[in-house]
């Protein structure tokens, strides 16, 4: 059996699966956060969240099995927090994908330093990617700065 990428670069995929799964699971968190307060327009923005980070984490899974590559997904930390307004939702959203992209860079750094152009594409992708996430996050947060109260989330959820 042939595996194309190093055993660095295979814990650093198989660490960003959960990751990535990590982030879906928040994500549906905020979502169940913001439908318990009877928003369910803005939640409905999460749960598209949820679904295209657990398809990010498939991206990573399909990069390690079509590189030969053996899959170990670490464990999930829970989520638990507190999130009683919206702008601490908005800032919770905005600094995971900042952390996702940074993650995704470090994998890509990796891939150029053992010349792997495969990987190192496919993280080129990703972070391309994470271009349209900051747009959604930079944006949700301005909103989320204008309406303070949840009176006016309120206002804004109707108007989705």
């Amino acid at each position: 059996m042939t595996i194309l990428v190093s055993d660095t670069l295979t814990r650093a995929l198989n660490a960003q699966i959960a990751h990535e799964k990590y982030n879906s699971n928040l994500y549906m968190y905020i979502c169940g956060v913001l439908r318990g307060k009877g928003l369910d327009n803005i939640a409905k923005l999460f749960e598209e969240q949820h679904k295209e980070e657990f398809e990010h984490s498939i991206e990573f899974f399909n990069l390690l099995t079509d590189m030969n590559a053996t899959v170990i997904i670490p464990q999930i930390d829970a989520i638990s927090m507190t999130l009683d307004n919206i702008v601490l939702i908005a800032e919770t959203y905005l600094l995971r994908e900042v952390l996702t992209t940074e993650s995704i860079d470090e994998i890509k750094r990796l891939a150029i330093q053992e010349q792997n152009p495969v990987v190192e594409e496919k993280m080129r992708e990703m972070i391309k990617k994470q271009q349209k996430e900051y747009a959604e996050a930079t944006t949700f947060l301005d909103k989320a700065k204008l309406m303070p109260e949840w009176y006016m989330v309120a206002l804004w959820d109707a108007s989705l």
